[in-house]
């Protein structure tokens, strides 16, 4: 039995060992590569900012700092990923086209701390903090306007941007867009009901008449998610379709050279837990988003990029909202066909393909 313990220990140790050495070589890798760029005129360079009061933290890197800047809003609340400050050197398609800024938000990454009052975590100072990066950037690289780009919870706040301070903005682009989440509730309910009675899954039947009708708060919308990400309307899959690798999101974190191992657990396990199980107040605000009644109207050129199966921010809503919203500067609806609310690795490349576009073709205007 001693013998046994010790050959568990001993492989235990040496996966360890061969993980820690992968996260120092990519590690020396990634910084080569950002001093390339800082090299040859472009800019790969993390930044503390004293932003609503807490630190928080950009990563700013393009091959090119005299081209446009796109800001980067990630999902969450409480998770980095895409776009955070472990981004660095993940997205040469966009750092291409523009100069990126990856932005830990308050409560997530770099940008958690366990000192942070729970009563900012709100949507106001979410939308307060961002302006304030927007600013900041404006201002670092001598440009009036920028790209604001939204990804799930991040699509609430850059919306609200584009909405208040269209002089500040280029566009706005959304991956994966909220719009009203309590009917969208509603529309993934008996999109699950059906998919378990075509199925003949009795305990999913169960579950579901269990939980009962939307709105989802606090338990019934854990218990809501639950099912909703044991589905293919978070994750999309068929015969023809791979899943997206929700360890491929978190591996940037792992190699990052801005993340500390204290950074990683923070990101890992920290920030979400106080971002969406403590701020309790934070996501019943997120559950009660309606851009309907909000935000009729955004006067920048709109881009939205949505998952065809996506059940979270869901995908009938989103095409309700872009057919409902006015945009004298225009707009686009962009459908990733083989996705859902986390684009597969192909309509990931394609999402970013699509954003290094719009910049290109839109960045001098």
């Amino acid at each position: 039995m001693l013998w046994f313990i010790l050959i568990i220990v001993a492989v235990l140790l040496s996966v360890v060992l061969i993980a820690l050495g992968y996260r120092l070589v990519m590690q020396q890798q990634i910084v080569q590569n950002g001093e390339a760029l800082t090299k040859n005129g472009g800019i790969s360079v993390v930044e503390e900012l004293q932003i609503g009061g807490i630190k928080q933290y950009i990563l700013m890197e393009g091959e090119d700092r005299t081209k446009p800047v796109c800001l980067f809003l990630h999902g969450g609340p409480g998770s980095p990923f895409p776009f955070g400050v472990s981004s660095r050197s993940l997205y040469p398609e966009i750092t291409g086209s523009c100069v990126a800024v990856y932005y830990d938000q308050r409560g997530a990454g770099k940008s958690y701390s366990k000192d942070i009052d729970i009563a900012t975590m709100n949507i106001e100072q979410f939308i307060t903090d961002a302006n304030e990066v927007v600013d900041y950037v404006r201002t670092k690289f001598h440009q009036n306007r920028i790209y604001i780009i939204g990804n799930s919870f991040g699509t609430i706040i850059g919306t609200e941007l584009a909405y208040r301070f269209p002089e500040k903005f280029h566009a706005y682009i959304a991956l994966g867009q909220i719009t009203n989440i309590i009917e969208g509730q509603k529309l993934a309910y008996q999109w699950l009901l059906n998919q378990a009675e075509e199925d003949q899954d009795q305990k999913a039947i169960q579950q579901l008449h269990k939980l009962g009708a939307a709105p989802y708060f606090g338990k019934r919308e854990e218990q809501f998610g639950k099912l909703l990400n044991q589905s293919t309307g978070y994750n999309y899959k068929d015969e023809h379709t791979d899943q997206a690798s929700i360890f491929g999101l978190i591996t940037g974190a792992f190699i990052s050279p801005d993340y500390t191992i204290t950074d990683i657990y923070k990101t890992l396990v920290s920030g979400g837990k106080f971002s969406i199980f403590e701020s309790t107040e934070l996501q019943e605000e997120i559950i009660s988003t309606n851009l309907f009644v909000t935000i009729p109207e955004i006067k920048v050129p709109v881009y939205f990029i949505q998952g065809k199966h996506d059940m979270a921010a869901n995908f009938e809503m989103a095409k309700k909202y872009y057919e409902h919203i006015k945009t004298p500067k225009g707009k686009r609806f962009i459908v990733l066909e083989n996705s859902a609310h986390y684009p597969n690795r192909q309509d990931f490349d394609r999402f970013l393909l699509h954003v290094a576009q719009i910049v290109d073709t839109t960045g001098n205007n």
